[in-house]
């Protein structure tokens, strides 16, 4: 996939007479991956529609000093170098483009939790020697392992080892660059070692994944029961096949257990503690609700007892009122039985007066009578 524009086609550039084009038989017939002589690998001759989408540099023959030094770097358009020819990368159409943007994302948030090495783009270019073969290949993405003896410095434009990994995202209908990913470059990555090779087509006729199995051949790497593909040099990079062509918002797959171990973690952790804070800010309310309800409680407790306190006072008030009233009732009795006792003592004093004078008179009048 190619993000430049390309160059008008201003003039024919003649194939050199060295160079075999796949004929329409072998097009049809298409290769056998399993025995590719790179003699008869296709530098491609395209037909007549397509020669108007490709730029007056696809199919020239130039040396690798050359495109080193002229067309590596071109801005307008991406050239790849297969044994002396040209090779235009096909341009992007946007069904490619969302799809190299969601898989360049979920990387990007794996490798951001996982220091496996690094992600490489931008027609970051390098050199496959094999077989008395040379080419010069330009992956769409590409990663390189920590573990890699050869590493890419910082301000290097060209890598000088071999990939770990591959992916080239297929957007060309021309059947021919299709063949190249998925035919000639496969071998070309197979032999030079590139450990896992992904090709993404967005329309998923040609979707493939590839690993390098302990033959040194690729091996298809197959999805699992639940359609999820898992990487065999990534130690945790995994995603649904399906996915590719859905393409789930990020923030979505956080609740994926295919991804959650690595998709958005600062917001995972963010969600985490926002969740921790609320459950403790709930349960601090609840506590302080608690707190809140046995203080009131206490304190109707505490009313209650100072409301029977008090009624224990004014029981204890009446008791000594009922008291004081029994001892000056019996004050009051005690004071009258006197008053009678006194007024019985009187009145049996005037009985004896009034017998002694009735016994004077009885004796005056029986003396009288005498």
């Amino acid at each position: 996939m190619n993000t430049a524009l390309p160059t008008p086609n201003i003039h024919n550039q003649d194939v050199p007479f060295f160079v075999e084009s796949v004929t329409r038989r072998d097009n049809e017939k298409g290769l056998d991956d399993k025995n590719v002589d790179m003699a008869k690998l296709p530098i491609i001759n395209q037909s007549p529609l397509f020669d108007m989408e490709k730029s007056s540099y696809d199919g020239m023959y130039v040396t690798e000093e050359e495109y080193w030094s002229k067309y590596y770097e071109m801005s307008d358009v991406s050239l790849e170098w297969n044994n002396g020819i040209l090779e235009e990368k096909p341009m992007p159409d946007r069904e490619s483009f969302e799809l190299y943007s969601w898989l360049w994302r979920l990387l990007t948030e794996y490798f951001d939790n996982f220091n496996e090495g690094m992600l490489i783009g931008l027609e970051t270019g390098f050199k496959l020697t094999f077989d008395n073969h040379t080419s010069i290949r330009k992956p769409d993405l590409a990663f390189i392992h920590k573990d890699n003896p050869n590493q890419m410095a910082p301000f290097e434009r060209t890598y000088h080892g071999c990939f770990d990994i591959c992916f080239e995202f297929i957007s060309d209908s021309d059947k021919s660059a299709i063949e190249r990913d998925t035919v000639v470059k496969k071998h070309e990555y197979e032999k030079f070692g590139v450990k896992e090779y992904y090709i993404l087509d967005r329309i998923g006729d040609e979707t493939a994944y590839y690993y390098l199995n302990s033959k040194g051949l690729y091996q298809a790497l197959k999805p699992d029961k639940d359609g999820v593909i898992h990487s065999t040099i990534l130690e945790k990079f995994r995603f649904r096949e399906e996915d590719l062509y859905n393409r789930p918002k990020m923030i979505s797959l956080v609740n994926d257990n295919v991804y959650r171990d690595f998709v958005m973690m600062a917001y995972q952790k963010e969600r985490k503690a926002r969740k921790e804070s609320e459950k403790l800010e709930k349960l601090a309310k609840v506590k302080a609700e608690n707190a809140r309800m046995e203080a009131e409680n206490a304190r109707v407790e505490a009313n209650n007892a100072r409301m029977e306190a008090e009624n224990a006072r004014v029981e204890a008030n009446n008791a000594r009122m009922e008291a004081e009233n029994a001892r000056m009732e019996a004050k009051n009795a005690i004071e009258k039985a006197q008053s009678a006792e006194s007024y019985a003592e009187k009145e049996k004093y005037r009985a004896n007066q009034a017998e002694m004078k009735i016994q004077h008179l009885e004796q005056e009048l029986a003396r009288l009578r005498s």
